[in-house]
């Protein structure tokens, strides 16, 4: 359209900017300045945002330069009005009064939205009830399969206050994403801000990766380039909790630089999250270990405490006591009785969760691959190794303690990598090069590894020392050629992301090679099988090893292949496991039995028996056993109040809205057209991209800068299986940016509607939504004013069915606007509406 200096315009997308008149016309752009908010915009002149002022009847005006209020009556041609006390005036001598926040106004005045633009504002409103789903609204953001009782964990912790909770399910069943869900609940409900979380230092970047990717939360990594930023960007000394209020720290970390104690607790910690919380450890009588005394003065100051761990009885009962302690020191006294309360079954405060396996069911079994080796010449180095070890006398409990580790270490490596360590005579590079060449676990591994890799498999194989990791590696790139992931203690943490990132690629590694420190955390979900290629002392460090894919969520047996050699010690560890049950189900809850396990091997190690006899741990083996049916019997975790009820699981599932999803994207790609965002569907998927490009009617939204782009879906299982794309849901940027401005903003608050009615009713009348915290309700209102709940219930109802409406053929109509307000004065007293339109129904 042709543009001039003096022309009136309006804005089509912020009419709340008033009245606006042209004071420039340069080239391709126009100047306007809106009086009203004293607002100078410069706009293409081809723009669809601006259009020019229409004077209606029944509107107010101002005579120019006078200021005299009038009415207009009518609108006549060449620009002739009529005002209501019968004078005629030039259209270009008024000025159209502000309409302010009046809905019902612009109605009377014909100002009216398009039906698409109130759908998708009733649409909005609907979408922000549902989104609360009864309670379990901000638990729903995340990127994860909704599994009941992680929600049931997340909901009896935040219904608390302060939220102080262990959460101590076992390995695989999910809890960082039950403190992730308590985590979301807490920051958007506007409980806790400033965050920390403390975690082993081989799972920092996991929980960055874990926070952003399920849950669109921020974090950084607080390491020693964040410190040095911090100091060059605010100064020295400057408190790293002050300048990042969302941190992830490593529990080595803290030890280090006792500092970052005292900095958390000046910053003032909303909300504590301990990973692997039984690191934290306080003997009896002893002020701590340098974890615990780490951790203990921010736990003690700070508001909420998460603490996580599956083996919280891994020690004692006195470490499980320690944990509790943390979050309740009124109610766990230090001089307590609390192995009496345990023994006794008493309830511990709701403070506690530990959901089992048996309490969910469904989960694929585990599938037991014992590889028989015999008793190979190429293994008889190490049984002379560990007879040559024991025979040489242990002077204290010192060399005692030394004596049993480089057994242990024997055992685990391999006699040739151990004696390389200890020994630099010629016996022992021959045992190096006998072992190495000759290992059968290395020739399966090495048959096997090719056929893994053609049928696409992931294989994850755990060891105990990094000289094994090496000698693994090297021999599956001599013998076959294969690229082999690694996880080991000396790459960093973000190098160890890395590794797992492309072993989890299809056109990656088939293969990934850890030592013990991915035994903690990680998850190997998608792994085929698991090969323990040593097994260690503590049956413990075996489940671990195994629940990194023995976790909730997995579809496919989790094949765990083991060394079963016919005779020598480490056929006595092998089946001294199958024993306990290791291989068929997890031990969990018998923490305290197993952890006599590995003092009794050590024992039987360091005897002058030629075998290991497996008989001569019966006792404990029994006692294991009947630890597992006390579990099984629930009376480890009756000790927790309002325990998991796996009965309760549908019923829990039932309050997640089935249209949440659907609804959502409705929503969002709307508001995005509406905006002239660019949006593309992917065809064949159910993928959006999105970008806030130079076309957009804004250049950006709360959260969202100019030129953002995205690449998502709001299919939560597409979004759980692919891990690249985004997952539009509760929470991420540009679902909460164009909801915020979507609340914010004019369009579709004015409707026309015209609904069919399946018993024949009639009628016409005034619709007001308006809006209870999330949720909203309609009232309607018949051409009399009175009430008629029935024609709201038949307008809320989704997908609004209405035609469509050309707006002058009622807005022109003698009387409208009389009508309108006539209607809306039985208004007065119910607030402002959301949203009014004048409906037709029949």
């Amino acid at each position: 359209m042709s543009w001039k200096r003096g022309d009136r315009i309006t804005h089509r997308f912020n009419p709340e900017l008033g009245t606006g008149m042209v004071m420039a016309v340069e080239g391709r752009t126009v100047v306007v300045h809106f009086p009203t908010t004293d607002t100078a915009l410069r706009l293409a002149t081809n723009s669809d945002a601006i259009k020019p002022l229409v004077l209606r009847e029944g509107s107010r005006a101002l005579i120019v330069p006078s200021g005299e209020q009038v009415m207009i009556e009518t609108v006549l041609e060449h620009g002739v009005v009529v005002l209501s006390d019968g004078r005629e005036v030039e259209e270009s001598e008024l000025w159209p009064m502000d309409l302010g926040h009046s809905l019902t106004e612009r109605l009377a005045q014909g100002e009216v939205d398009k039906l698409d633009e109130f759908s998708l504002r009733l649409d909005a409103l609907h979408l922000a009830a549902i989104r609360q789903a009864d309670g379990l609204g901000s638990f729903l953001g995340g990127r994860i399969r909704l599994f009941p009782h992680q929600f049931h964990v997340a909901e009896q912790a935040t219904q608390t206050d302060p939220v102080r909770w262990l959460l101590a399910d076992e390995v695989g069943l999910g809890k960082t994403v039950e403190a992730c869900l308590i985590l979301n609940r807490l920051l958007r409900t506007g409980r806790a801000d400033r965050t920390l979380v403390v975690a082993p230092e081989t799972l920092t970047v996991q929980w960055l990766g874990e926070l952003w990717r399920k849950y669109h939360q921020v974090f950084v990594l607080l390491d020693d380039k964040r410190l040095a930023d911090v100091e060059k960007d605010y100064g020295k000394g400057f408190n790293p909790f002050d300048a990042h209020s969302r941190v992830v720290v490593s529990l080595e970390m803290l030890v280090e630089r006792p500092k970052l104690t005292k900095q958390a607790i000046e910053s003032g910690i909303d909300l504590l999250i301990v990973d692997e919380a039984h690191h934290l450890q306080r003997p009896p009588g002893h002020p701590g270990e340098p974890g615990y005394r780490a951790v203990a003065p921010i736990a003690a100051t700070g508001r909420h405490v998460l603490l996580l761990s599956a083996t919280p009885l891994e020690d004692d009962a006195h470490g499980f006591f320690r944990l509790l302690q943390l979050l309740r020191p009124d109610e766990f006294p230090e001089d307590g009785e609390f192995e009496q309360r345990l023994e006794r079954g008493d309830a511990l405060p709701p403070c506690t969760s530990a959901t089992r396996r048996e309490d969910i069911g469904g989960l694929p079994p585990r599938a037991a691959r014992p590889i028989e080796v015999g008793t190979p010449r190429s293994w008889e180095p190490q049984e002379r190794l560990i007879a040559e070890m024991r025979s040489r006398p242990a002077k204290n409990a010192v060399e005692k303690q030394q004596k049993a580790r480089r057994i242990r270490r024997a055992m685990a490596s391999g006699a040739a990598l151990e004696a390389v360590l200890d020994r630099s005579d010629a016996v022992g590079r021959d045992l190096a090069t006998e072992a190495s060449e000759t290992d059968p676990r290395i020739e399966w591994l090495t048959g096997e590894a090719r056929r893994w890799k053609m049928d696409g498999d992931k294989t994850l194989v755990f060891v105990a020392h990094r000289e094994t990791l090496e000698l693994i590696k090297t021999a599956m790139s001599r013998s076959l050629q294969l690229r082999v992931g690694v996880f080991h203690e000396d790459l960093s943490a973000g190098q160890r992301d890395i590794e797992v990132a492309q072993f989890r690629l299809s056109s990656g590694p088939s293969m990934l090679v850890s030592t013990e420190c991915g035994g903690e955390g990680r998850n190997f979900e998608f792994c085929t099988r698991l090969v323990l290629f040593d097994l260690p002392w503590n049956p413990v460090r075996v489940e671990q090893r195994i629940g990194r894919l023995d976790r909730i969520g997995r579809r496919m047996p989790v094949e765990i292949a083991y060394f079963r050699p016919e005779t020598g010690h480490a056929a006595g560890i092998a089946r001294l496991y199958e024993a306990l049950g290791l291989f068929r189900e997890p031990l969990g809850g018998v923490e305290q039995e197993l952890a006599a396990v590995e003092s009794a091997v050590a024992q039987t190690m360091l005897s002058k028996a030629s075998a290991f006899d497996v008989t001569s741990l019966d006792e404990i083996v029994g006692q294991a056993r009947q630890a597992q049916d006390r579990v099984k019997e629930a009376a480890y975790r009756e000790l927790h109040r309002n325990p998991y009820d796996p009965s309760k699981a549908d019923e829990i599932l039932d309050r997640v809205p089935p249209e949440l999803e659907e609804l959502a994207e409705s929503v969002i790609i709307g508001a995005a057209e509406a905006l002239n965002m660019h949006v593309e569907e992917h065809r064949g998927s159910s993928r959006y991209s999105v970008e806030l490009g130079s076309r957009a009617r804004v250049e950006s939204l709360p959260g969202v800068p100019s030129g953002s782009s995205f690449l998502g879906t709001f299919d939560r299982e597409e979004a759980v299986e692919e891990e690249n794309i985004d997952f539009f849901a509760s929470g991420h940027p540009l679902v909460e940016g164009l909801l915020a401005h979507l609340d914010e903003s004019p369009i579709g608050r004015v409707g026309l509607l015209h609904v069919g009615s399946d018993d024949g009713q009639e009628g016409l009348g005034l619709l007001a939504l308006y809006k209870e915290g999330p949720q909203f309700h309609a009232v309607a209102l018949d051409a009399t004013g009175a009430e008629r709940p029935e024609w709201a219930e038949l307008l809320m109802r989704r997908p609004l069915r209405s035609k469509r409406i050309k707006a002058k053929t009622w807005t022109g109509q003698p009387g409208w606007h009389q009508l309108v307000r006539a209607m809306a004065r039985h208004l007065d007293g119910r607030g402002r509406p959301e949203a009014v339109a004048i409906f037709r129904i029949g």
